[in-house]
């Protein structure tokens, strides 16, 4: 069906909202209570439109389009009525957008600059008073502040089923408020944070941290479980301040996961590696990287083919592919299944978003064929005297409880690792690598999805990408990968593995691509 829209005509299917018809065509229609993953509620009434025929403006979030339908977004009475909405939603609200976190992502104050401007007709001695700080965890309220959307109330309601917030009072009274004031207990807090569109909710995480027009914004994708649940990464100057949900219908929708929003933390903290550290008799310590990838050249070379690969799922595309390169440089054994991450890459296990398998890429391994050998193979190895050289890519396998009995009898144990840990004390060395925020590439969702990462911040010290690490020594072995960017990395993974054959970087897009769509088609 076909409508006009100040003026421009559009055709939509049938069920389609004016305010959806209206992004369509690029005019933004203001509103508060109204949001994309959210069932509509229409009660804050600022998306009013004016449609011919009617008597009365209309809310664009509630009405449909109709055929033929003629609508004005910005006409003077539509002006009026926005005006006089926020002038009712001021009366109370308090005078704190200098102190106020929201402030540069406030919906009330940006709207006011655009549809407002009106003098005040209420003195300050008149405002009615509520709550303020109120604690409930990982989330701040200021019920002054609210402005009564119900965004937050209906998040609980439809998303975690926790039903833990509500509206309590009447009139000019009346506030959100949680029961017996008992903080939020589910994993998705920090989304209340971020549907609320003034500063009534706010996450005690960032609170008072940083103003956010200070901020950059990269897009990415949340490492902390299978989902893979697109974000973006706020930081300044190299440090990186949160984690926020970046929209995807097909992923994750508006949403993210607590354990995730923390993930950031990792990055930036004290227990970084800087450089290489060789444990030895002669307890050398930190030594240059340069160094340690001579080492560790020597060693594979001088090890022959009793050497074995251990993949990481937490690896990008771009890192395993590399990191199966250097293998078959060597003719080594090669898997990275320890605890049998792909049992668990589908399961569910919040009814939300976050799965049992707390890897971003699992599928990824499983599509370039890094299942090879077998763990229990390549331990059984290990415990033979068999393997003389044994590279992981990441710490997963000396974490476990039996890692000592199976690595006692290999005479040289390497690890690739972002953070300090006392599992590290069983390599012989330590090779720092890049967090997941100082890399670029691509994860493949449980769904087989494949999603880019970009670089926020660049790498600490000496740390480098696992696929720079695996190149470098590849160039040390006189084999060198003709690569010099992760997206050389994956042009080369493109020619050698089905799921990715023809895909480029570009054409993934910030919303990824479905392989078996892609295959399909």
């Amino acid at each position: 069906m076909k409508c006009m829209i100040d003026g421009r005509e559009i055709e939509v299917e049938p069920g389609t909202s004016i305010i959806l018809a209206a992004q369509r065509l690029g005019i933004r229609i203001p509103h508060f209570c109204w949001h994309p993953d959210l069932s509509v509620d229409g009660n804050c009434r600022m998306c009013v439109v004016e449609i011919e025929g009617s008597s009365k403006p209309q809310t664009a979030c509630s009405t449909m389009v109709t055929d033929g339908m003629v609508v004005h977004t910005d006409s003077p009475q539509v002006r009026k009525a926005r005006r006089a909405t926020l002038e009712l939603l001021l009366v109370n609200h308090p005078i704190d957008c200098p102190v106020c976190d929201q402030a540069g992502e406030c919906y009330l104050q940006d709207q006011y600059m655009e549809h407002g401007l009106h003098d005040a007709r209420i003195s300050l001695d008149e405002k009615v008073r509520k709550r303020k700080v109120v604690d409930l965890g990982p989330i701040v309220l200021d019920a002054e502040r609210c402005v009564l959307c119900s965004r937050c109330i209906r998040f609980e309601r439809e998303v975690t089923g926790t039903n833990q917030l509500g509206f309590v009072g009447r009139g000019d009274h009346t506030e959100i408020a949680a029961f017996d004031n008992r903080p939020i207990s589910h994993n998705y807090a920090g989304n209340l944070a971020d549907v609320c569109p003034v500063g009534a909710l706010l996450s005690r995480d960032f609170r008072f941290r940083m103003r956010v027009w200070f901020l950059e914004s990269t897009p990415s994708v949340c490492p902390g479980c299978s989902t893979g649940c697109n974000i973006f990464i706020d930081h300044r100057d190299g440090e990186i301040h949160r984690l926020r949900p970046r929209r995807n219908v097909s992923v994750n929708r508006s949403w993210m996961c607590d354990l995730g929003r923390a993930l950031y933390k990792g990055a930036g903290a004290p227990s970084r590696l800087l450089g290489a550290r060789l444990r030895s008799e002669d307890d050398r310590g930190m030594i240059p990287v340069g160094e340690a990838l001579d080492l560790l050249s020597s060693r594979l070379r001088d090890a022959g083919e009793d050497v074995a690969f251990l993949a990481s799922p937490q690896a990008t595309n771009e890192d395993l592919f590399a990191f199966q390169s250097l293998c078959d440089a060597v003719s080594g054994m090669l898997d990275f299944r320890v605890d049998d991450p792909q049992d668990r890459m589908a399961v569910l296990e919040d009814g939300v978003l976050l799965r049992a398998d707390r890897n971003p890429n699992t599928r990824g391994c499983l599509e370039l064929g890094l299942g090879r050998t077998g763990v229990d193979a390549i331990m059984s190895a290990c415990r033979a005297g068999r393997v003389k050289a044994l590279l992981l890519q990441g710490p997963e396998l000396l974490r476990t409880p039996a890692a000592g009995i199976f690595l006692e009898k290999v005479p040289f144990v390497a690890v690739m690792a972002e953070n300090d840990e006392p599992a590290l004390a069983r390599a012989h060395l330590v090779l720092p690598a890049a967090a997941w925020t100082e890399n670029e590439g691509t994860f493949v969702n449980f769904a087989r999805r494949v999603q880019r990462i970009e670089r926020a911040i660049e790498p600490p010290g000496e740390s480098r990408p696992r696929w720079r690490l695996a190149s470098d020594l590849l160039a040390r072995l006189s084999r060198p990968l003709d690569a010099t960017t992760a997206w050389d990395v994956f042009r080369l993974a493109s020619r050698s593995t089905a799921a990715f054959s023809g895909l480029e970087h570009v054409s993934i897009g910030e919303s990824g691509l479905d392989l078996d769509a892609i295959k399909e088609s």
